[in-house]
């Protein structure tokens, strides 16, 4: 699947066009749908405190561990078996519950979308092409 790049949204000032793609969480009772940056450098994946929330995690009561990023240091409380779905393929992934996380309130790196799919990007058109692979 072809995808174009999409703005970023809350950068109101001018327009960022990055690699989104729709994703939902699920969480038991909780779902909640957002856009996901695709991060070829981001080690996993990262949710804001709101979408953590959302979900009915309470992140507060998660230990807090510390991270390092090219932006420095940050917070992150860790959650382990999240349901995921993107473009109708649904997965299990850990996720990092960050502090203050910002334009971007989810992430998706290395760790999981990228052990789910082949992803090319083609910066100079503005898109990336997504293949899910067939597990049995």
């Amino acid at each position: 699947m072809i995808v174009s790049y999409s703005p970023l949204p809350d950068i109101k000032s001018k327009v960022v066009l990055a690699p989104l793609v729709p994703i939902t969480f699920y969480n038991g009772k909780y779902e909640f749908s957002t856009l996901a940056l695709i991060d070829s450098g981001a080690s996993g994946a990262v949710i804001s405190t709101v979408i953590a929330e959302a979900l009915g995690i309470d992140w507060n009561k998660i230990p807090v561990k510390g991270g390092f990023s090219v932006g420095g240091s940050f917070r992150f409380h860790p959650v382990k078996d999240i349901k995921a779905s993107v473009y109708d393929n649904d997965f299990k992934l850990n996720l990092s519950v960050i502090e203050g996380v910002s334009p971007y309130k989810c992430i998706l790196g290395q760790a999981d979308i990228f052990k789910k799919a082949k992803i090319t990007f083609e910066g100079y058109k503005n898109q990336f092409e997504i293949v899910f692979r067939e597990f049995n």
